[in-house]
């Protein structure tokens, strides 16, 4: 099959979504399928991979948007089947009523999560679930925890909506006898809590920071399928997460009481009385859902190329 993803208006950039859709391209590759990448902007540094080209391929059997603001050009263009790979919720980009339209506009909506699938119902749009994988080859619990003290990890992004302030007022109720409390993101911290944070990390810094965390704290309220606890907990970290809709866990592997512990959104004092009394049996719990449910990058875009092809 001969394939593009359009991003002709949205680009390519460091963040999870764009990293989503470069290794998606890789790997349809890598199953024998032609996958170009368009787009006018890639400013994408993370890794290595295929050049992005500025026009439309001859002979395409499928193009995939992979922005909302990427619809309406697929939609214009002469292709015989088109798709849009949806890995969040754009309300920063567009009205509620816009998003509506575009995912109600016929063309053929693929999600990354179950929550972005619950979260289409409410506008009577249909979608097909394709997570976009993981690289289990990448994730390894070394069991190198300190025993001095329980460390608890975060993501830092700047959006409000990733909620960085709760883990604050988690480390302000914890406190520092008992916790150590440890960062990662695009961008420097340099709050007083932090025993250490790690900017634009490599899969090994990564590695080293999760495997230094007893829990991963994930207090997001707006996500596709949000990757990076099931990293951390691929490397033994418990899952401490929000109950918020969107959060990109709560329908996809974060089940409380079973793979994690789930608190109240916002309600960081019930966070806190959770981590106090930490369920480290859920830990296999989580791998082993994971392994079991999420499943590697190959068997998610063969899924697609089935979907594709139903078209």
């Amino acid at each position: 099959m001969k394939i593009a993803f359009n991003g002709i208006r949205s680009g390519f950039s460091n963040n999870g979504g764009s990293r989503t859709i470069l290794l998606s391209a890789q790997v349809l590759e890598s199953l024998g399928h032609r996958c170009d990448i368009i787009a006018n902007v890639d400013n994408f540094d993370w890794f290595k991979h295929k050049s992005v080209i500025n026009y439309l391929p001859d002979g395409l059997d499928v193009l995939i948007a992979v922005a909302c603001s990427d619809v309406v050009p697929t939609l214009r263009l002469n292709v015989p089947k088109k798709a849009w790979y949806i890995r969040g919720h754009e309300n920063w980009t567009m009205t509620d009523d816009q998003l509506g339209q575009l995912y109600n506009s016929g063309i053929f909506n693929i999600v990354n999560s179950r929550g972005l699938q619950q979260l289409l119902t409410t506008y009577g749009a249909d979608s097909k679930v394709v997570y976009q994988g993981i690289d289990f080859d990448w994730w390894e619990n070394k069991n190198v925890r300190s025993n001095d003290k329980i460390r608890i990890g975060c993501l830092y992004q700047e959006k409000p909506t990733k909620r960085w302030v709760d883990f604050v007022k988690l480390a302000e109720i914890l406190g520092a006898e008992d916790y150590e409390y440890i960062g990662v993101g695009l961008k420097e911290r340099n709050d007083e809590f932090l025993t250490r944070y790690w900017t634009n990390a490599s899969k090994e810094d990564l590695n080293e920071a999760y495997n230094s965390c007893h829990i991963w704290f994930a207090p997001t309220e707006l996500e596709g399928l949000h990757n990076v606890p099931i990293e951390a907990a691929l490397c033994g970290c418990l899952i401490v997460c929000s109950d918020a809709p969107m959060n990109g866990m709560g329908f996809d592997y974060a089940f409380n009481n079973n793979t994690a512990m789930v608190y109240h959104a916002r309600d960081i004092e019930e966070a806190a009385f959770l981590i106090r009394a930490p369920r480290m049996d859920l830990v296999t719990n989580m791998q082993r859902y994971i392994k079991d449910n999420i499943g590697t990058r190959e068997d998610n875009m063969k899924k697609m190329i089935k979907y594709l092809e139903e078209i």
